[in-house]
Protein backbone atom coordinates (compact mmCIF):
# COMPACT_ATOMS: atom_id res chain seq x y z
CA UNK A 1 0.00 0.00 0.00
CA UNK A 2 1.41 3.80 -1.06
CA UNK A 3 2.43 5.38 1.97
CA UNK A 4 0.47 8.61 0.96
CA UNK A 5 -2.88 6.76 0.34
CA UNK A 6 -2.93 4.85 4.33
CA UNK A 7 -1.57 8.51 5.28
CA UNK A 8 -4.53 10.36 3.59
CA UNK A 9 -7.07 7.28 4.84
CA UNK A 10 -6.14 7.62 7.95
CA UNK A 11 -6.76 11.16 8.40
CA UNK A 12 -10.38 10.78 6.32
CA UNK A 13 -11.16 8.04 9.39
CA UNK A 14 -9.55 10.51 12.24
CA UNK A 15 -11.93 13.30 10.97
CA UNK A 16 -14.94 10.65 10.68
CA UNK A 17 -14.55 9.51 14.16
CA UNK A 18 -13.67 12.67 15.79
CA UNK A 19 -16.16 14.97 14.23
CA UNK A 20 -18.84 12.44 14.04
CA UNK A 21 -18.46 12.30 18.12
CA UNK A 22 -18.47 15.76 18.22
CA UNK A 23 -21.89 16.03 16.03
CA UNK A 24 -23.46 13.26 18.03
CA UNK A 25 -23.43 10.93 14.96
CA UNK A 26 -21.04 8.19 17.14
CA UNK A 27 -21.80 5.22 14.04
CA UNK A 28 -20.24 7.56 11.64
CA UNK A 29 -16.72 6.57 12.71
CA UNK A 30 -16.70 3.04 13.15
CA UNK A 31 -18.75 2.81 9.95
CA UNK A 32 -16.37 4.68 7.72
CA UNK A 33 -12.80 3.20 9.95
CA UNK A 34 -14.29 -0.11 9.15
CA UNK A 35 -14.65 1.17 5.50
CA UNK A 36 -10.63 1.99 5.15
CA UNK A 37 -9.84 -0.90 7.51
CA UNK A 38 -11.17 -3.12 5.03
CA UNK A 39 -9.51 -1.61 2.00
CA UNK A 40 -6.59 -1.49 3.96
CA UNK A 41 -6.56 -5.37 4.55
CA UNK A 42 -7.68 -5.68 1.34
CA UNK A 43 -3.90 -4.25 -0.20
CA UNK A 44 -1.69 -5.67 2.71
CA UNK A 45 -0.06 -8.98 2.09
CA UNK A 46 0.04 -9.98 5.37
CA UNK A 47 -3.63 -9.73 6.18
CA UNK A 48 -3.65 -12.21 9.18
CA UNK A 49 -0.47 -10.30 11.13
CA UNK A 50 -1.69 -7.18 9.73
CA UNK A 51 -5.76 -7.68 11.53
CA UNK A 52 -4.20 -8.73 14.69
CA UNK A 53 -2.55 -6.12 15.26
CA UNK A 54 -5.41 -3.92 14.45
CA UNK A 55 -7.22 -5.86 16.76
CA UNK A 56 -4.91 -5.42 19.69
CA UNK A 57 -4.47 -1.80 19.41
CA UNK A 58 -8.35 -1.41 19.76
CA UNK A 59 -7.84 -3.42 22.63
CA UNK A 60 -4.93 -1.43 24.16
CA UNK A 61 -6.88 2.22 23.22
CA UNK A 62 -9.78 1.04 24.75
CA UNK A 63 -7.86 0.29 28.16
CA UNK A 64 -6.08 3.23 28.00
CA UNK A 65 -8.88 5.35 27.32
CA UNK A 66 -11.14 4.03 29.45
CA UNK A 67 -8.34 4.33 32.77
CA UNK A 68 -7.77 7.67 31.30
CA UNK A 69 -10.71 9.13 31.43
CA UNK A 70 -12.55 6.76 34.95
CA UNK A 71 -9.10 8.84 36.39
CA UNK A 72 -11.27 12.28 35.32
CA UNK A 73 -8.90 13.11 33.21
CA UNK A 74 -11.01 13.75 29.95
CA UNK A 75 -14.89 13.01 29.38
CA UNK A 76 -16.15 11.36 26.03
CA UNK A 77 -19.17 13.75 25.10
CA UNK A 78 -22.24 12.77 23.22
CA UNK A 79 -22.37 9.20 24.01
CA UNK A 80 -25.04 6.83 25.07
CA UNK A 81 -22.89 5.10 27.55
CA UNK A 82 -20.75 6.76 30.62
CA UNK A 83 -18.72 9.58 29.63
CA UNK A 84 -15.69 7.52 31.43
CA UNK A 85 -16.30 4.45 29.11
CA UNK A 86 -14.10 4.46 25.72
CA UNK A 87 -16.71 4.01 22.94
CA UNK A 88 -16.11 2.63 19.42
CA UNK A 89 -15.42 5.91 17.75
CA UNK A 90 -12.18 6.21 19.89
CA UNK A 91 -11.50 2.03 19.39
CA UNK A 92 -11.70 2.90 16.12
CA UNK A 93 -9.17 5.82 16.21
CA UNK A 94 -6.77 3.42 17.67
CA UNK A 95 -7.20 0.49 14.57
CA UNK A 96 -6.79 3.24 12.48
CA UNK A 97 -3.68 4.21 13.94
CA UNK A 98 -2.93 0.74 13.81
CA UNK A 99 -3.04 0.39 10.42
CA UNK A 100 -0.67 2.95 9.73
CA UNK A 101 2.60 1.44 11.88
CA UNK A 102 3.35 -0.78 8.78
CA UNK A 103 2.63 1.70 5.83
CA UNK A 104 2.97 5.63 6.23
CA UNK A 105 4.44 5.08 9.58
CA UNK A 106 7.01 1.89 8.88
CA UNK A 107 10.17 4.44 8.98
CA UNK A 108 9.75 4.38 12.89
CA UNK A 109 10.68 0.15 12.27
CA UNK A 110 13.43 -0.61 15.45
CA UNK A 111 13.01 3.37 16.59
CA UNK A 112 11.60 2.69 20.40
CA UNK A 113 12.86 6.54 21.05
CA UNK A 114 11.39 8.13 18.55
CA UNK A 115 8.53 6.54 18.69
CA UNK A 116 8.30 7.65 22.40
CA UNK A 117 9.00 11.40 21.77
CA UNK A 118 6.32 11.72 19.15
CA UNK A 119 3.56 9.74 21.07
CA UNK A 120 4.73 12.27 23.87
CA UNK A 121 3.94 15.25 21.17
CA UNK A 122 1.33 14.08 18.43
CA UNK A 123 -0.46 12.22 21.07
CA UNK A 124 -1.81 15.01 23.08
CA UNK A 125 -2.49 17.06 20.35
CA UNK A 126 -4.98 15.01 18.25
CA UNK A 127 -6.54 14.89 22.17
CA UNK A 128 -6.63 18.46 22.19
CA UNK A 129 -7.93 18.93 18.87
CA UNK A 130 -10.77 16.75 19.74
CA UNK A 131 -11.39 18.66 22.86
CA UNK A 132 -11.77 21.61 20.47
CA UNK A 133 -14.09 19.73 17.92
CA UNK A 134 -16.46 18.93 20.77
CA UNK A 135 -15.80 14.90 20.88
CA UNK A 136 -14.30 15.22 24.41
CA UNK A 137 -13.82 17.19 27.39
CA UNK A 138 -10.27 17.70 28.75
CA UNK A 139 -9.98 18.37 32.65
CA UNK A 140 -10.42 21.44 33.86
CA UNK A 141 -6.75 22.05 34.56
CA UNK A 142 -6.18 21.09 30.74
CA UNK A 143 -2.11 21.08 31.54
CA UNK A 144 -3.30 17.90 33.69
CA UNK A 145 -4.82 15.84 31.23
CA UNK A 146 -2.18 16.62 28.23
CA UNK A 147 0.79 15.80 30.64
CA UNK A 148 -0.59 12.46 31.39
CA UNK A 149 -2.19 12.19 27.79
CA UNK A 150 1.50 12.99 26.74
CA UNK A 151 2.83 9.62 29.31
CA UNK A 152 0.23 7.56 28.05
CA UNK A 153 1.05 8.04 24.26
CA UNK A 154 5.00 7.75 25.17
CA UNK A 155 4.47 4.35 25.96
CA UNK A 156 1.83 3.60 24.05
CA UNK A 157 3.99 4.38 20.66
CA UNK A 158 6.67 2.03 21.52
CA UNK A 159 4.21 -0.73 23.14
CA UNK A 160 2.72 -0.72 19.40
CA UNK A 161 6.03 -0.98 17.60
CA UNK A 162 7.01 -3.72 19.89
CA UNK A 163 3.60 -5.99 19.26
CA UNK A 164 4.30 -4.96 15.66
CA UNK A 165 7.77 -6.82 15.66
CA UNK A 166 6.35 -9.64 17.84
CA UNK A 167 3.74 -9.85 15.36
CA UNK A 168 6.19 -10.39 12.72
CA UNK A 169 8.83 -12.47 14.39
CA UNK A 170 6.18 -15.07 15.30
CA UNK A 171 4.48 -14.62 11.48
CA UNK A 172 8.72 -15.90 10.40
CA UNK A 173 8.42 -19.01 12.80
Amino acid sequence: MSRLLNFVMFYVGWFACVGGAARGQLWLGPVVAGAILTVHLSLTSNRGQEAKLILLAGLLGFVCDTLQASAGLYAFTNTSAAPWLCPPWMVALWMLFASTLNASMGWLAGRFAVAAALGAVFGPLSYLAGARLGAIELHANTSVSLAAIAVVWAGAMPALLWIRDLLKTSAAR
